[in-house]
């Protein structure tokens, strides 16, 4: 019924008349009534005025809840009746309601039903102190929310009856809120009614807080600050305060940084530099990144040492302020030698932030430098830091090294590929030779070509087909096979062939990825080391894993290689399935790159 009243629906209002009449309970009448009195406004003031004097007290209230909505000054006769009302609850609502329309006269009977001395009073009177508004009810507001007896609520409960006040209650409003952290439910409340009050005597309720000689509450009162009063004025005198004042709380300068980022950061450049040399680091972190929001061309010099600060959380924050750095702006050594401590620091947070800063920043140039000091992540066990490396270098190449990057990790970046020959939706070519099993050296193969589309024409005719180069299209290693065959195929046979340099006589393994309607048969110097097909739902048949994505797996292979050229070759069918291609080289026992193994490289080198 709530849910309809708040919707105002025309069409729900006689069942819920009829609940109101013949409801089994008085609650559940008095929620038809007020759910009434959103929908039909003040027709429901007759009904509302005569069920306030029903026997019942929970129908009482809801009746001056409901005149509360939509009763205005036609309520206050029936509210000063029920000031006398037995029942606690409803004499507080008709406190409340009374108040509304007649604060003065209602300020005697609100001050009786409010002392302080009580652990437990309603929001309702609550309500009633603020709608009567004088300065002695703001005063009894200020002391129930400090009365060592209150509930946990209370503090909620006087903000939220705050809403009603006028703006006399502004400065109340300013210091009650900066009570509480700006996490908790109390401080968004009293931010949120604070942001419609006149800003005038916002700014000023605050500034008296900011003048305050406790500093217990500062760190709040600047982050009320920065959401509400985001201004020069008060960012000034924060700035001003704060520095003269050596026994301001750590939370409290936080707060102050936090602040003034938000206003204009390059007018206060003098405050955030000055808190670079904080001893605290949190503090010197949250300089670093103030500091950072500013336009600077010698960002890097000046951020130097802190990229190498014994913190783990200053580091981070100065490699990704400085991802914000002018573009022009370069560290004189270059910058993969600037972040080469960086790169080798043992915290996850800072390797991380300078790879993404590498990448972000570097440029294509720099390609090939920064591949070889990435290596080590690239072929290591630690998956994070090797996708982390490889996107970095990914991104400072525009994508235009991807196949390199692939191979830096052990995966098969580049492949020659023949293709299509024929196949069906049962994989009947899984069990058939086709030439460049007998032959993978020839420059051209003679096929048949059947269309298997709408639209065309479904004769079959002869190819010419010749190896091309098909080089990965994702930084680990994925090929798609379809986009490197000539003509549009539906069910297929592709062969791809690659080298492996081995500097020696060892064993490796071979990572290859499988999919459902695809088969692989995989050959090392022409003898077969692996077979595989999978049929659908073979590899995942729950429902969420399969709309997510098309269920893949890893399947691996040990084989031997010799010292010197190894080729592999790879026979892949499709016969319904995604066609892709993915192949890594893994050491024989740990989960990283072989060592002493080199993959083929593009025939064709990037410009």
């Amino acid at each position: 019924m709530e849910e309809l009243g708040n919707l105002k629906i025309m069409e729900a209002a006689p069942a819920i008349r009829k609940i109101l009449e013949l409801g089994h309970s008085p609650w559940l009448q008095g929620q038809a009534m007020l759910a009434l009195a959103k929908i039909e406004g003040k027709k429901m003031i007759p009904s509302a005025q005569k069920a306030t004097g029903n026997s019942d007290p929970v129908l009482r209230k809801a009746a001056l809840q409901t005149l509360d909505l939509v009763g205005g000054k036609t309520s206050a006769p029936v509210a000063r009746e029920l000031l006398k009302d037995p029942v606690m609850e409803v004499r507080a609502m008709a406190a409340a309601l009374y108040a509304s329309e007649f604060p003065k006269e209602a300020w005697p009977t609100v001050e009786r039903l409010t002392g302080t001395e009580e652990s437990s009073i309603s929001s309702d009177l609550m309500r009633a102190l603020a709608h009567v508004g004088s300065e002695e009810a703001l005063t009894r507001l200020e002391k129930l929310f400090y009365a060592p007896k209150a509930n946990k609520r209370r503090g909620r409960d006087i903000l939220q009856a705050l809403a009603v006040a006028n703006n006399q209650a502004i400065p109340l409003l300013v210091r009650l809120t900066a009570h509480y952290a700006p996490n908790k439910t109390e401080f968004q409340l009293g931010q949120k009614l604070l942001s419609t009050r006149d800003k005038k005597i916002v700014t000023a309720s605050l500034r008296g807080m900011l003048l305050s000689e406790g500093t217990k509450f500062h760190a709040n009162t600047a982050a009320l600050m920065a959401e509400v009063c985001p201004t020069q004025e008060l960012g000034d005198l924060l700035s001003a305060i704060w520095r003269k004042r050596k026994e301001m709380p750590q939370e409290a300068i936080q707060s102050g940084l936090n602040a003034l980022s938000k206003i204009e950061p390059s007018r206060y450049q003098d405050f955030f530099s000055h808190y670079l040399k904080s001893e605290d680091p949190i503090t010197r972190a949250m300089a670093v990144r103030c500091r950072g929001l500013i336009a600077d061309k010698d960002l890097f010099e000046t951020f130097r040492s802190y990229v190498h600060d014994e913190h783990a959380n200053v580091a981070q924050a100065a490699l990704e302020s400085l991802r914000r750095a002018p573009w022009d702006s370069r560290p004189k050594e270059g910058l993969i030698a600037y972040l080469t401590r960086s790169l080798s620091s043992s915290e996850e947070s800072v390797l991380m932030a300078a790879l993404d800063l590498l990448g972000k920043r570097s440029t294509i140039d720099e390609f090939d430098s920064a591949l070889e000091v990435l290596k080590p992540f690239l072929g290591g066990e630690e998956n994070l830091n090797r996708e982390a490396a490889a996107k970095a270098l990914n991104d400072l190449s525009n994508n235009e090294r991807i196949a390199d990057i692939s191979n830096a990790q052990g995966f098969v970046g580049h492949w020659m590929i023949v293709g299509p020959f024929l196949n069906d939706n049962k994989n009947s070519a899984a069990a058939k030779v086709y030439a460049p099993e007998q032959d993978d050296d020839a420059e051209t193969y003679k096929t048949e070509y059947r269309w298997e589309f709408g639209g065309g024409q479904a004769n079959n005719k002869e190819l010419d087909l010749t190896w091309v180069e098909a080089s990965a299209q994702s930084v680990e290693g994925e090929v798609h096979v379809a986009t490197h065959m000539p003509v549009p195929v539906r069910y297929a046979v592709a062969y791809a062939k690659t080298e492996l340099i081995s500097d020696e006589k060892r064993f490796v393994r071979l990572e290859i990825e499988v999919r459902e309607l695809l088969s692989q048969k995989i050959w090392v110097d022409e003898k077969e080391v692996a077979d595989f097909t999978f049929q659908r739902n073979e590899l995942s048949t729950r429902t969420s894993a399969r709309m997510r994505s098309k269920p893949r797996q890893t399947k691996t292979v040990k084989i031997n290689l010799k010292k010197g050229s190894n080729r592999i070759m790879v026979k892949t069918a499709t016969f319904g399935g995604s066609w892709w291609l993915r192949m890594r080289i893994l050491d024989e026992k740990k989960e990283e790159m072989a060592k002493g193994i080199t993959l083929a490289e593009s025939k064709v080198r990037p410009k």
